[in-house]
């Protein structure tokens, strides 16, 4: 008598092979496939007639490679490989280069290989929770990237080239191994989100200045002592998250940010705040738990502040 898992299984594969088995009446008709979570250990053969295919989902299989014979799908835009058993980056990839979007996330990915400058169409590329410790030069090539996700690696440094990414709008690098920023990193004058938190960044190079359409900037959970004046630069931020950090000031410039609407400095060692805090009346939460304010400069703080909620311990 079969288990009542061993009968899913089957199934979930026979499911799949009477997908399959309808889709190759009209192969070429076959614009988008979707096998997330079917369990397969191998790529269909039947997908490599799909000619016409421009997106496929292979989410959450055990796969654990990707044939040559995928070249065949010349026409292929969209590839979803997250959640299965890669162990490296598959290098056929590179080849198909009419990709736009590109997502290998939650494997076990260690390398990426320099043929990834081939891909020079993607708009996404997610590497998210893998095991990726270096990015290869070539990333500079992905001139049309407009979202990186690289959160959850052990990544300790960004090469210069993703100064070249001038098209990127969002860039993810959460919970990595993150030491220092390249200066070039300021050559992104495109990016309106950059999330940095849960890293080991000391500091911050002066040149995240530039980058004037920034909306949200979450750099906590590191290891900064200072913040550079130029933040005052970044006229379009809505959000900073500076939280947990070992900061003992921020720079007055922090009064231009008058589109500023949530601040979080809480686990600290802040004193007290810049004067040109005080003029941004817009600002919704301000956030100041964990620091080293005197007791009563939360009645400062409620008369610069009366609509803002205030989060204190002090």
């Amino acid at each position: 008598m079969q288990s009542k898992s061993n009968s899913l299984k089957i199934t979930i594969s026979e499911k799949t092979k009477i997908l399959l088995y309808e889709l190759m009446k009209k192969p070429l008709e076959v614009k988008k496939l979707d096998l997330h979570m079917r369990e397969l250990e191998d790529i269909p053969v039947e997908i490599f007639s799909f000619a016409n295919l421009q997106e496929l989902n292979l989410k959450n299989n055990y796969l654990k490679d990707v044939p040559k014979e995928i070249l065949a799908l010349k026409k292929l835009k969209k590839l979803e490989l997250g959640g299965n058993n890669f162990s490296h980056f598959p290098d056929v990839i590179c080849l198909l280069t009419s990709l736009e979007y590109l997502d290998l996330s939650w494997n076990q990915i260690e390398d990426v290989p320099y043929c990834i400058g081939n891909l020079n169409n993607l708009h996404m590329l997610s590497l998210n929770h893998n095991k990726i410790k270096l990015l290869p030069d070539s990333i500079g090539f992905l001139s049309n990237l407009r979202v990186l996700a690289l959160n959850n690696n052990k990544i300790e440094f960004l090469p210069g080239s993703i100064g070249n990414l001038q098209f990127l709008e969002e860039l993810y690098l959460f919970e990595n191994e993150l030491k220092e920023l390249p200066e070039t990193l300021g050559r992104c004058q495109n990016l309106i989100k950059l999330e940095l938190q849960q890293n080991q960044l000391e500091e911050i190079p002066r040149e995240i200045g530039n980058l004037n359409k920034l909306e949200k900037l979450r750099l906590y959970k590191n290891l900064l002592k200072t913040i550079p004046d130029t933040i005052g630069n970044l006229q379009n931020l809505t959000k900073l998250f500076l939280n947990e950090n070992q900061l003992l000031e921020i720079p007055q410039t922090i009064g231009n940010l008058l589109n500023l609407l949530e601040l979080d400095l809480s686990g600290n060692e802040i004193r007290s705040l810049p004067d040109s805090l005080f003029s941004l009346k817009q600002i919704q939460r301000l956030s100041l738990e964990k620091n080293s304010f005197p007791k009563d400069y939360i009645y400062l703080l409620k008369e610069k502040f009366p609509k803002t909620k205030i989060e204190y311990d002090f």
